[in-house]
């Protein structure tokens, strides 16, 4: 008899071992009179509750990681910029004639990242052709004209500002022209008085 009753004890508590990982078993445990000890899974007075769990912490350990790599993948480390730079036109340079074609051209370091956006304004208003690092100005008023240039993330927040470069179109005047320099430019000498007639 105490043999079946330690042997139903043992099989109790190894099926509650052979649970998922995740259940918890109460078990009562319990010595009658003759001093046999008794296992059950409902409480008796008297008897001790006793928690068994199939836990294995060294074998959830890696879906604990493996779920973690899936919920939340490797983000890729953002580009520090160390420079943006407008590098045509030259800062002050002057362009002549109503149709003089102005080239812009732009230079990161490092070059753009991905995700990242390349914009350009003129006078404050943007260029078409974002993330170009060439454009081209054509028709522009009489007048000094700013540029810049700034990389922003996906969010919009800004990553680095170029320095602003001013830029002048002017209109050509006849002083532009060489052959209107120098001795071209010297008035005409005086013509002499007429010959005045012999007397007779």
């Amino acid at each position: 008899m105490k043999t079946s009753v330690l042997i139903l004890g043992c099989l109790l508590a190894t099926a509650s071992l052979a649970q998922s990982t995740t259940m918890r078993r109460e078990v009562w445990q319990w010595r009658d009179e003759n001093g046999v000890t008794h296992f059950s899974d409902q409480p008796v007075p008297g008897a001790r509750k006793i928690v068994l769990s199939g836990a294995n912490p060294t074998a959830a350990a890696p879906s604990s990681a493996a779920a973690a790599a899936v919920t939340r993948p490797a983000q890729p480390a953002a580009v520090r910029y160390s420079s943006l730079e407008i590098w045509q036109p030259a800062n002050d340079e002057a362009f002549f004639g109503a149709d003089a074609e102005v080239n812009v051209r732009l230079r990161s370091d490092p070059p753009l990242a991905q995700g990242d956006r390349l914009l350009t304004y003129l006078d404050g208003n943007q260029l078409p052709g974002e993330n170009a690092l060439e454009h081209r100005l054509t028709g522009l008023n009489r007048g000094a004209h700013s540029l810049m240039s700034v990389i922003v993330d996906a969010r919009g927040n800004e990553r680095i500002r170029s320095a602003p470069v001013v830029f002048h179109m002017r209109q050509s005047t006849v002083n532009d022209n060489p052959r209107n320099q120098g001795p071209a430019l010297r008035p005409a000498p005086p013509k002499p008085p007429p010959a005045r007639p012999k007397a007779p």
